[in-house]
């Protein structure tokens, strides 16, 4: 069934995205407001990396537990934390690519996101499991 739809047709585009170079605060601000659980990492466009709600939550209370040494400011430990927090070993799919081959990756890496990139590695989407359900909900639907 999923097998001959492409990617391009069910990921999410026009994403929100922070740059290599900002803080861990923008990032948190940003999947607040827009209330996202994965905001990708570019740098000059090109994918660099993932940020997720769970890896922040995780850094968050690792933050709690730990002591932070006084001689240096809480912001500027965050703000040298930013780069911890991003996930760089996503498996990268392509528009053209499956959804089929999308389920699959999701299946075997045991994640809920994948970056969806040009061939010169240009962020251009995300395909996330609610994605996916959307796909299959409106194929079983078509089927009943």
């Amino acid at each position: 069934m999923p097998k001959k739809t492409e990617i391009s047709s069910i990921m999410t585009k026009n994403v929100f995205t922070v740059d290599y170079n900002d803080t861990l605060h923008e990032s948190e601000r940003i999947m607040h407001r827009e209330k996202i659980r994965h905001l990708p990492v570019v740098h000059d466009n090109k994918y660099v990396g993932m940020i997720t709600a769970g890896k922040l939550l995780e850094y968050n209370l690792r933050d709690l537990y730990d002591s932070v040494d006084d001689n240096i400011e809480s912001d500027d430990l965050r703000i040298s934390d930013f780069r911890k927090v991003i996930i760089t070993d996503l498996p990268l799919v392509f528009p053209e690519d499956s959804v089929n081959k999308a389920i699959e990756l999701m299946i075997k890496n045991k994640v809920d996101v994948l970056p969806v990139v040009d061939w010169h590695k240009n962020l251009v989407g995300i395909v996330t499991s609610i994605d996916l359900l959307l796909f299959l909900n409106k194929k079983l639907k078509e089927d009943f």
